[in-house]
């Protein structure tokens, strides 16, 4: 291989490893960032505008103006050659692109005529995506109106970024409930015992009336006691709702965003869960990008007809509570000879069995998301006979 060809392996493996650190819900930002989609579109003068995150296979419009597109195939989408630009790109004629030309969303009189997109640039240097704006009319675009498309894209970045050290202090914040949550559980017990005991004795003939009045204060305490670790309790779980999943909120999750993909492929996606585990809640940090890119290569190398089954569990394994994932497909599967190395960056790079673009990731960015946070993988695979992955992530359990 190349020496070229490894450098620019090497700088698109760092840009989707990057992306997996912002750990996104795609399908959970359109609000968050709707004033600033909104406003580009009001910059350029153009009727559509699009936050667009781009991963190993897919374009994710995250947020959206006055379009109705979540996600595409990442080799149809025109800002895949943004990201690969230092600054902004402004294609005037994308009928008269050989690049774009043919594209469903140019062709015919309805279809779009104007592109300008400014790549999401992050501190560290990886362009994860673009804001881009689109028209069904010819644009002149100003000088001062690109550079406030620049802020906006800016702006855009920065929000992500405070995403992730939130992240950061939301882990270190849930170590600290878990003990609060532990001390809250530890106390109410003896504390409903001590107003058990007061209540049991408030109907008693008493002879002393200190006594009683004693008592009350007992009973009162015990009262206020309760309703603080009650308060504690519940406000875990508030926090909780974003930040933690079940087993059925996960699957929502994964159907919500990969679902359509595998329709319009026609292959089959089921996700399944134990539904006796349903009650447990587990963090969700680094999950959709691990099972999402997972799901994402397994329906790219099934045929059309074919299946993709993802099985969601929580075991016992050797005294550890985990999170079991099990993604199969009867797709073409890996031969032997790769099989060996198929977690090496850069060599999968086969095309899907409709022809998809390989973009050179393999398995190995899925394999250090999750070892950073101490799972294992285990891959098996049978050419012309399909694969299945099986990953388990140690949880503490809420």
């Amino acid at each position: 291989m190349r020496k070229d060809d490894v450098d620019r392996i090497k700088i698109e493996y760092n840009r989707i490893k990057k992306l997996s650190e912002f750990d996104l819900d795609y399908g959970n930002l359109q609000e968050e960032f709707k004033s600033l989609v909104e406003l580009a579109a009001h910059v350029a003068g153009t009727e559509v505008s699009l936050i667009n995150l781009i991963d190993n296979h897919s374009q994710w419009s995250v947020s959206r103006y006055n379009a109705d597109i979540f996600q595409m195939d990442r080799e149809a989408s025109i800002c895949q050659y943004t990201i690969q630009t230092e600054n902004l790109m402004e294609v005037p004629h994308l009928d008269q692109d050989e690049r774009f030309s043919e594209h469903p969303f140019v062709k015919g009189e309805d279809g779009f005529r104007f592109y300008l997109g400014i790549p999401l640039k992050v501190q560290t240097g990886e362009n994860i995506g673009a804001l881009c704006v689109l028209d069904q009319e010819e644009k002149k675009v100003s000088a001062e109106s690109k550079r406030l498309l620049e802020l906006i894209a800016d702006e855009i970045v920065k929000k992500l970024e405070c995403k992730i050290k939130m992240d950061s202090l939301q882990d270190e914040f849930d170590k600290a409930i878990v003990q609060r949550n532990q001390l809250a559980h530890d106390v109410r017990g003896p504390v409903g015992g001590i107003l058990g005991l007061a209540m049991s004795t408030e109907n008693v003939t008493v002879d002393k009336e200190e006594f009683k009045s004693y008592m009350e204060m007992i009973k009162g305490s015990a009262s206020k006691l309760l309703d603080l670790t009650d308060d504690i309790l519940e406000r875990e779980k508030a926090l909780q709702k974003d930040n933690y999943f079940t087993l059925s909120e996960f699957k929502a999750h994964l159907e919500d965003l990969y679902a359509l993909s595998a329709h319009n492929k026609e292959v089959n996606l089921q996700v399944a869960f134990n539904q006796r585990k349903d009650h447990r809640r587990f963090s969700r940090r680094k999950l959709l990008p691990i099972v999402g890119n997972l799901i994402a290569n397994a329906v790219k190398f099934t045929p059309s007809k074919g299946k993709v089954k993802v099985n969601l569990d929580i075991v016992q394994e050797d005294e550890m509570t985990a999170l079991r994932i099990e993604v199969s497909d009867n797709g073409k599967g890996i031969p032997k000879e790769k099989l060996q190395s198929i977690m090496d960056i850069g060599l999968e790079d086969d095309r899907g069995t409709a022809d998809e673009k390989g973009y050179g990731m393999g398995l190995s960015l899925v394999t250090e998301m999750v070892e950073s946070i101490h799972g294992t993988l285990n891959i098996e695979s049978e050419e012309g006979r399909g694969t299945n992955i099986k990953i388990a992530i140690p949880l503490n359990l809420n």
